[in-house]
């Protein structure tokens, strides 16, 4: 007896089964489905190929280093030393005109001051190398007296109009300017005493 000859059965597409996925996910909610599909992933031990996933999109670059300042974005500032030795006062009462002025226009914002005293002079004589006086506060007094400063609160005094233009239009004092004078003087007074001379001579 021949044995029975089992007859091919149709082969199976991959829409064919798609088709009948379906089928049988429809009437369902969407989570149903979505739930059904992962029990036959897990099933079948699949996973979804890379080339059907959703590319995830790179992050965006950021730059971990900070642009540099643009040059000259920093106001450049001196020192109380450097101020002093430039305006080069010639008294004590044009030094405590310079500090006045120093600490409220010229000094880093922090360290600012509407109004200078006592400890604030020695502190910037100290700073700027300039010699110690016995008292401070008798400076300050005689620079309001001269009309470089005005009076504050108690024992502290601040900068006026007048010491202002001392320190940023008169100081330093024009040192060729002053030799011209000098010897513009010299050489008047050397001409009236040989006029004087003359006269004498006639005589």
């Amino acid at each position: 007896m021949t044995q029975g000859v089992h007859a091919p059965t149709a082969t199976k597409t991959p829409l064919d089964a798609a088709q009948k996925i379906v089928a049988e996910l429809q009437g369902m909610t969407i989570d149903y489905q979505a739930l059904a599909l992962k029990f036959a992933m897990e099933t079948l031990g699949l996973q979804l190929p890379t080339s059907y996933a959703q590319p995830t999109p790179p992050p965006p670059h950021l730059s971990s280093a900070a642009p540099p300042a643009p040059a000259g974005t920093r106001a450049q500032r001196t020192d109380i030393k450097s101020f002093t030795t430039a305006k080069a006062p010639k008294t004590d009462q044009q030094f405590a005109a310079v500090v006045a002025y120093y600490y409220q226009f010229e000094a880093l914002a922090p360290d600012r001051k509407e109004s200078i005293d006592a400890a604030t002079m020695q502190d910037a004589a100290r700073l700027a190398g300039r010699r110690q006086v016995n008292d401070w506060s008798i400076t300050l007094n005689n620079a309001m007296r001269t009309g470089y400063l005005d009076k504050a609160e108690r024992g502290a005094f601040k900068l006026n109009s007048v010491g202002e233009n001392l320190v940023a239009i008169t100081l330093p004092g024009n040192a060729a300017s002053g030799k011209a004078n000098g010897s513009a003087k010299k050489k008047s007074a050397k001409k009236k005493t040989t006029t004087n001379k003359k006269k004498v001579t006639n005589d």
